[in-house]
């Protein structure tokens, strides 16, 4: 009778005893696959991003995704497909490996509800990773000295030294002049023959033609404005999960090491003088090299004036110049103008001659504290060298210029250089920056021993 008792009890021993066994054995099992689900999913984040585009990062530094993958047309679902691909390697296709390990996964969808782009904040993304790449390097180029002038800068480029001397010169047309008796007893007006007209039609001209500036570096190439990031619709611009960096010094140090301008002019590339793209935005190296050269001229022309206005000796020569004139000498009120008018005309050829010293690697004062002008250059109607001197150089100029440009639009037209110049290679005719992701978001849904996994994670490189 004892034995039947004890085997009725180990029977109902070992029954409880392989049930808790079991019961132990499928929790862990179900713990294993979670474990074995949540790293495959952080594996596959991982691999997603080492999946950056190379000539990118060659080219300038910057560590992005290029959701086109090369040829295919950009989307979010193409990442997705990579992370799919990428977790399902370390799930599903594992388990039919030897020696596999116990519990099956089933991705059921993956979803990327958010990511951020290198246009994020109208391209404040490029510019933090390109200030991140400078503060490890630092500003070591003429650059460091810019911020210390920008205001005066910002006061000349303001100025409209141009519209003023219309103005004098209207007021000159505007008066009557006076009337003598010729010798056949005719009235006939005196003509003023002011000096300063032939230098004011000159104004009329092209820079570049007055500087003499030689435009042998300039690439003859004409780019489609409307397929760059600039000037089509910009796609994924939302950024809510960081701040980011926008030193204009750091950036506009970047901007220098990566990109080509008049003086150094980059080969390959649909534009040579990238920088000064930056800075006018037109659609080739002809256009963008003439309208810096004017914003140069306009910059220099209104420093020279308050130069030459402020001068007494100067003013001096000028009213002497003046009351020369047979026209003045009857008429005492045209007297003023007229001067002016040489002043102006003064400060016009003393600035063609700071454009062409620049552009043959001279420095110019942003402000001058002496000049060189006199009105026999005006009596000749000619202009002359600048010696130059102390002061800022050519490339120094277009940075100050790309700083008055404003931070979105030097953003955004840096990004059409990189589209630019990216598109050249082999593969990449579908790139575009705001499809280059940064940091990324996805919803990852699987089932897996008899249970439903739902996991999000947030990955990026900043």
């Amino acid at each position: 009778m004892m034995k039947g008792h004890l085997t009725v009890f180990l029977s109902l021993s070992l029954s409880l005893l392989t049930g808790f066994i079991l019961l132990l054995t499928g929790n862990a099992v179900k713990n294993a696959v979670k474990v074995r689900y949540e790293c495959a999913v952080d594996t596959g984040m991982n691999a997603v991003l080492s999946e950056f585009h190379i000539g990118l990062f060659e080219r300038y530094g910057l560590i992005y995704i290029d959701a086109s993958y090369l040829e295919r047309h950009p989307c979010i679902s193409n990442t997705e497909d990579r992370l799919k691909f990428y977790i399902e390697e370390n799930t599903t296709k594992i388990l039919t490996e030897k020696n596999a390990p116990w519990g099956q996964i089933n991705v059921q969808e993956v979803v990327i509800p958010y990511f951020e782009t290198a246009a994020a904040d109208m391209g404040a993304s490029m510019r933090n990773q390109a200030v991140c790449i400078m503060e490890d390097t630092g500003i070591c180029g003429e650059e460091r000295d810019i911020s210390s002038q920008m205001g005066e800068m910002r006061k000349l480029s303001q100025s409209t030294p141009m519209e003023e001397w219309d103005s004098i010169m209207e007021q000159l047309n505007s008066m009557e002049l006076p009337r003598i008796l010729n010798e056949e007893g005719i009235w006939e007006e005196v003509p003023l023959s002011n000096p300063a007209d032939g230098i004011y039609h000159l104004a009329q001209s092209d820079i570049l033609f007055l500087a003499e500036i030689n435009l042998d570096a300039v690439n003859p190439a004409k780019i489609f404005l409307e397929n760059y990031i600039s000037h089509r619709q910009i796609e994924n611009i939302i950024s809510t999960r960081q701040s980011f960096k926008k030193e204009d010094n750091l950036f506009l140090s970047y901007l220098y090491e990566n990109m080509g301008y008049f003086e150094n002019p980059r080969a390959l590339s649909l534009l040579s003088c990238q920088m000064e793209y930056i800075v006018e935005g037109k659609a080739s190296d002809l256009e963008n090299v003439r309208a810096v050269a004017e914003e140069l001229f306009r910059i220099r022309f209104a420093d020279n004036v308050i130069c030459a206005l402020e001068d007494g000796q100067l003013r001096a020569q000028a009213l002497a110049l003046a009351e020369n004139l047979q026209a003045v000498s009857l008429k005492e009120e045209l007297k003023a103008p007229v001067a002016e008018s040489i002043l102006y005309a003064c400060a016009f050829l003393e600035s063609v001659g700071d454009v062409r010293a620049l552009y043959k690697g001279k420095s110019i004062p942003v402000r001058k504290s002496s000049h060189s002008m006199s009105v026999s250059c005006v009596l000749g109607d000619r202009s002359y060298d600048v010696e130059g001197g102390q002061g800022w150089s050519y490339k120094q100029y277009l940075g100050g210029l790309i700083l008055l440009a404003g931070e979105e639009t030097v953003n955004l037209r840096a990004m059409d250089i990189m589209e630019m110049d990216i598109r050249l290679s082999d593969g990449n005719h579908n790139f575009k920056m705001d499809w280059c992701i940064e940091r990324y978001e996805a919803n990852i849904t699987a089932t897996g021993y008899g249970c439903n996994y739902e996991l999000r994670r947030l990955y990026g490189y900043f």
